[in-house]
């Protein structure tokens, strides 16, 4: 009796898929294909990102040897095409950083320091790559006399959320020396020392600034912490 039981209900059964299939069958379908189209899609943009970042490394180290040659001008025609053609991502990111150096070793510092700016404005670039940028941009200023302007871009990025701040507060420093502001340079020079590893560069240059700014040597020596 049970079995006759058991093959009624799979009848009722069958006869449900069957059903649920003719009602809804081709919505099914349409799904099932689609979902093999996403697949396939995803797959196939994640191998051209792979081989579009392959083609980009090759053309940046083609770019970095005519470079490595003494060929700038030559370099510089295919560094901007990675840039482009990279953007925010590593080798348009490198290149855009080499865009920059080429035009500061052609003094043109305008240029240069327009391409970091860029860089350090770009929200698709890491804040430590941005942060680096703003570091160079200011540095061209101090090159070119410093003055206000870097004074200005110093103390927007001497946040230790910039993992650059202790060349940011170098960079400040010197500028403030420059400029003849000789105790805000003192102080600068003081708080570097405070901050700064005991046996790093920026507590030998600090302390070198210290003493060319006339700071007693005993003076110099207890301001710095060791680490």
């Amino acid at each position: 009796m049970s079995d006759i039981f058991r093959e009624v209900d799979e009848e009722v059964r069958q006869e449900q898929i069957f059903t649920f299939l003719k009602r809804y069958g081709k919505y099914l379908a349409a799904v099932i294909v689609l979902a093999i189209g996403l697949v396939a899609g995803y797959r196939y943009l994640e191998d051209q990102k792979r081989i579009e970042h392959a083609a980009q490394g090759d053309a940046f180290d083609a770019a970095v040897a005519l470079v490595d040659e003494g060929k700038p001008a030559d370099a510089l025609p295919k560094l901007q095409a990675v840039a482009k053609d990279g953007g925010s991502d590593s080798y348009g990111l490198l290149a855009r950083f080499r865009i920059a150096e080429l035009q500061n070793q052609a003094r043109d510092t305008k240029a240069a320091q327009a391409t970091y700016d860029a860089i350090a404005a770009d929200a698709g670039v890491d804040k430590v790559y941005r942060d680096l940028a703003g570091y160079y941009a200011a540095s061209l200023l101090l090159e070119s006399g410093g003055g206000p302007e870097l004074e200005k871009r110093t103390q927007a990025m001497s946040g230790e959320d910039n993992v650059w701040h202790l060349s940011v507060e170098e960079l400040r420093g010197l500028n403030q020396y420059k400029m003849g502001q000789r105790e805000a340079a003192v102080k600068t020079f003081k708080e570097l020392l405070e901050k700064a590893p005991a046996d790093s560069g920026f507590t030998m240059r600090a302390q070198q600034m210290l003493a060319v700014l006339g700071v007693p040597a005993d003076e110099i020596k207890t301001e710095n912490k060791t680490k």
